[in-house]
């Protein structure tokens, strides 16, 4: 996806707010939801004339999510691909949709975009003999921890990028200062957190082998 600079033209005609650019631009917002004003320089517009196509910051999000949940349509399956793999697959691919447009998580639930991209998760497992009762369960247990794995992830780097310094040297120093007794804590030699995409590849798995158990079936180790 490649990004939409701003334009400010000195001369000529206002640049149009067409539906292509709208969504061009949400898509080149990464990091961060949509506000009006920053959308609006985006386009190079005023607010005001942004308000006449979106009549605020609720329709944004909604329209920004219905945007973002069809840019990013779930991977297709590789031959030969078990259902876990793909579904593996796809629980990372949901993680960096999280990451890059935070406006999946704050999007409204069950409406546009999301409803079709819920489909067409349901439609490859399916594909794989699930029946709709056990595709819902998958695809509710993997958003689940992409979700919340994807916020705890954000605010991380957030906090990292405001302190300008790693969580744990963050809490090196708020040990330094401490009176209380934490020798497990204090006692440890690590000086990172644990690798985040190995945690999150693990947690996946783990969960995949429940459902699998669920069916009768068991996984090989984590690939």
């Amino acid at each position: 996806m490649a990004a939409e600079t701003a334009s400010h033209p000195s001369r000529g005609r206002p640049p149009r707010v067409t539906a292509e650019r709208l969504r061009r631009a949400i898509l080149a917002i990464q990091g961060e939801v949509p506000s009006m004003a920053g959308l609006a320089e985006r386009l190079g517009v005023g607010v005001a004339t942004l308000y006449s196509h979106v009549r605020g910051q609720e329709e944004l999000r909604r329209l920004a999510g219905d945007v973002v949940f069809d840019a990013w349509p779930p991977p297709e399956p590789r031959p030969g691909e078990s259902w876990a793999s793909w579904t593996h697959r796809w629980a990372r691919e949901a993680l960096e949709m999280a990451h890059r447009h935070p406006v999946v998580s704050a999007a409204r639930p069950l409406a546009g975009g999301q409803l079709r991209y819920f489909e067409r998760v349901m439609e490859k497992l399916v594909g794989y003999g699930f029946t709709p009762e056990e595709a819902l369960f998958t695809f509710y247990s993997v958003v689940l921890l992409v979700l919340g794995v994807g916020a705890q992830l954000a605010a991380t780097r957030a906090e990292e990028a405001r302190a300008d310094r790693s969580v744990w040297e963050l809490f090196r120093e708020a040990r330094s200062d401490a009176s209380d007794s934490l020798p497990i804590l204090d006692g440890m030699v690590a000086d990172t957190l644990p690798d985040q995409d190995r945690v999150f590849d693990d947690l996946v798995w783990f969960t995949l082998s429940g459902i699998a158990r669920r069916r009768g079936e068991v996984l090989p180790a984590r690939p």
